[in-house]
């Protein structure tokens, strides 16, 4: 699916809101969502889950929603999941003209092998996995590509380092650090000598033994006065 190209769902308007029945939804396989903005009346819309999510996995931010014999331009504006965060529970559909600009986060896809993690200890730290852009409804990039082949140890990748689709513009500043390499120094616990902890066993004995020797001399001599 190029950026240009705005995929299509059909929506069916929702009569009957709240909890419940937004759980006999999803039950039906169906998504509950809403759409709203653009000084409009909020409707609340159901889709076919399994086509909604299939939009999402294709990296879709604008669909021509199609309901109530109307078809209006939708950015996704939020998805919510469920509390182990394994479902999709509720999204929010904001109204867009896809000449306006907008802000929205897209996936910040990495390629290549660092050249750095080629030593001891290197490990790849990445903080973001998207990325915040303004650019035309219209022309949301599915994804923002980098090339991370020459990222050495001290040199990392940051957002003016990253090629943006023309008409696009990262909201981050030029300098936040989008991936880096680090080393993990691992450090040895320091073992007592074999040969100093035969030498502290063998020293005890030889000092107890010698003051019973002691001990045993100072008796004798005691006794044999005694006689």
């Amino acid at each position: 699916m190029g950026k240009h190209e705005i995929p299509k769902i059909e929506g069916e308007v929702r009569d009957r809101v709240g909890t419940r029945y937004a759980a006999r939804l999803r039950a039906q396989h169906r998504l509950p969502g809403v759409i709203y903005g653009h000084k409009q009346d909020t409707v609340h819309v159901s889709f076919e889950a399994r086509q909604f999510i299939d939009l999402l996995q294709r990296k879709a931010h604008v669909m021509e929603v199609v309901y109530d014999s109307r078809a209006e331009s939708c950015l996704v504006k939020a998805v919510q999941w469920d509390y182990l965060g394994t479902h999709i529970v509720h999204v929010d559909l904001a109204r867009v003209d896809l000449k306006e600009r907008v802000t929205t986060d897209v996936m910040l896809e990495l390629h290549g092998e660092a050249v750095g993690l080629k030593e001891t200890g290197a490990m790849l730290e990445h903080p973001y996995t998207t990325i915040p852009v303004e650019c035309e409804a219209g022309n949301i990039p599915q994804s923002v590509h980098a090339d991370i082949s020459e990222l050495e140890v001290g040199k990392p990748l940051i957002v003016a380092d990253v090629e943006i689709p023309e008409g696009v513009t990262c909201t981050l500043s030029p300098k936040t650090v989008l991936a880096s390499i680090t080393i993990v120094a691992v450090v040895a616990e320091e073992e007592p000598e074999a040969s100093e902890e035969l030498e502290a066993e063998s020293a005890e004995p030889e000092i107890i033994s010698a003051r019973k020797e002691e001990q045993g001399e100072v008796e004798a001599e005691a006794k044999a006065k005694k006689e």
